[in-house]
């Protein structure tokens, strides 16, 4: 009889664990399906031309560690991009940029109310106002949400390496801090949205010719909007090639735009049916 009693309680704790995990997973795809809704209200589709195309696979600690050591004041010499010259100084501005775009999205996690990161107390965020209140004295006409003033708040983004430090070498406690940080930065779906677009854009840029001034070049770009609104852009530049040049790169980019407007309708009804999957299970 106690054995029927205990199988019984046990079969009835396996059915409560399974539950508990099934509205866990359920839980965590209306999350991520919010999270999808949000992003996907535009489609944008750019055509370009470069030197070479690197193939990998996105690694987000990998990414994040590649866009960080952009900072590092020996990265543009290990990459061979010389400090004179129009080319390699716009060269040098892409690449900060990229840099200067995650420290931002971060940054505004961290001013952000409800944020998961958001900390009216941390040192950055005190910092920053108390930075933007002295810039304000020196400049009538600052603008709060200009993006340069970002950089009152000075070094933002936690290292993914340990850094040394001229006065006390490497300070074990922080990065133990910065690592942690940085895997909550890299489980935050928004952060890791613009980190992969900064790496792709990364990976355009590091297969530019310096020595060439026709590579690197958004030729064409279409934005569908979700109100219905068509906005499509051609660099000035795709005028001055050859008809033949021309011709193949508006061709190449109308049957992205196409596909990438199947593709953008797919996700859209995929996403509608999830929905109401999921508002029937609820039920």
């Amino acid at each position: 009889m106690s054995n029927e009693i205990k199988i019984k309680d046990r079969n009835g704790t396996r059915s409560e664990d399974i539950q508990k995990k099934a509205r866990g997973l359920l839980n965590n795809l209306v999350s991520s399906v919010q999270t999808l809704v949000s992003d996907i209200t535009a489609l944008e589709v750019n055509t370009m031309v470069v030197d070479r195309i690197n193939a990998s696979k996105f690694n987000a600690w990998q990414a994040y560690q590649e866009i960080y050591s952009i900072r590092d004041p020996d990265y543009f010499k290990a990459k061979g991009i010389p400090k004179e010259g129009s080319q390699a100084q716009e060269l040098r501005k892409r690449y900060k940029s990229l840099f200067d775009q995650l420290e931002r999205e971060y940054f505004y996690l961290l001013l952000e109310e409800g944020s998961d990161f958001y900390n009216p107390q941390d040192e950055r965020v005190k910092r920053y106002h108390q930075n933007l209140e002295e810039a304000k004295k020196h400049q009538q006409n600052l603008v709060e949400a200009d993006q340069e003033n970002v950089k009152l708040a000075e070094p933002i983004l936690p290292a993914p390496t340990p850094v040394l430090d001229d006065k006390d070498g490497n300070n074990q406690d922080d990065w133990i801090e910065n690592f942690k940080q940085v895997q909550r930065l890299l489980e935050n779906d928004k952060f890791v949205r613009t980190l992969r677009k900064m790496t792709e854009l990364k990976a355009a840029l590091d297969g530019i010719n310096i020595t060439s001034t026709k590579t690197d070049i958004i030729y064409a770009q279409t934005v569908m909007q979700i109100d219905g609104d068509i906005i499509t852009r051609y660099n000035k530049e795709l005028f001055s090639l050859s008809e033949d040049a021309k011709n193949l790169i508006i061709n190449t980019h109308n049957q992205g735009v196409v596909s990438g407007e199947k593709q953008w309708r797919g996700t859209f009804s995929f996403l509608i049916s999830l929905v109401q999957s999921i508002a029937n299970l609820s039920q």
